[in-house]
C-alpha cells in the first residue's frame, strides 16, 4: 500500500494503531451460514408494492425522482412555487390521514406540474415523540408514482410541519 504525498504518521500513532489491532482474528469461513438448496427465497414486490425510484435525503427531508431537473427541485426548495392547494392532517389517526391524503392527491394531479401543501404538524404533542401522521403521509407520498417531489415548506407556509409536494401525473 502506498502512503499519500505528505502524510506523516508519528511513530506514536503507529504503535497505538498496533496494539488496537493486535488482537484481531479473521473471521471464520466454515461458520458462515448457508441457505439450504430447499429454503424459501423472498417473492419479488408486485410493481404497485414498490417505491417509486428516487432519491431521499434525511437533510431537511427533500425526496425527488431521478428525472426532474435541479432547476425545478431549487424552486420549490425555495417555495417560489405557490401552492394550488393545501390539506392539513392535524388530528386525524393515521389511516385517516393516509385516506384523506390519497383522495386529495388523486384530486389535484393532472398532465401539468403542481404544488400542493400537505400539512402534518411536527409531532410536538404527540407522546410518542413524533408525527406518526408525518411518517406515514412522507411514505405514502414516496410511494405514489405522481409524486415527483417533496420538501420542507417554508416557515410562513408551516416550516417543518408542513412539505410542499409537487405533483404530476404520468403519461400512460
Amino acid at each position: 500500500m502506498k502512503k499519500k504525498p505528505g502524510l506523516q504518521i508519528s511513530p506514536e500513532d503507529a504503535e497505538l494503531f498496533r496494539e488496537a489491532v493486535a488482537k484481531v482474528q479473521p473471521l471464520d469461513q466454515e461458520a458462515r451460514a448457508t441457505p439450504s438448496p430447499g429454503q424459501a427465497r423472498r417473492t419479488p414486490m408486485q410493481a404497485s408494492q414498490r417505491p417509486a425510484k428516487g432519491f431521499l435525503y434525511e437533510e431537511g427531508e427533500l425526496f425527488y425522482r431521478a428525472d426532474l431537473s435541479k432547476d425545478i427541485i431549487k424552486t420549490l426548495r425555495r417555495g417560489r412555487f405557490q401552492p394550488c392547494a393545501e390539506i392539513d392532517l392535524h388530528g386525524q389517526t393515521v389511516a385517516e390521514a393516509e385516506q384523506s391524503l390519497l383522495r386529495f392527491l388523486t384530486a389535484h394531479t393532472d398532465f401539468s406540474f403542481r404544488c400542493l401543501l400537505v400539512i402534518t404538524g411536527k409531532g410536538s404533542h404527540s407522546s410518542e415523540g413524533y408525527s406518526p401522521v408525518r411518517v406515514a403521509a412522507l411514505d405514502l407520498l414516496q410511494s405514489q408514482s405522481s409524486v415527483h417531489a417533496y420538501c420542507w415548506a417554508r416557515p410562513e407556509d408551516g416550516g417543518t410541519g408542513a412539505f410542499y409536494v409537487l405533483t404530476r401525473k404520468f403519461r400512460s
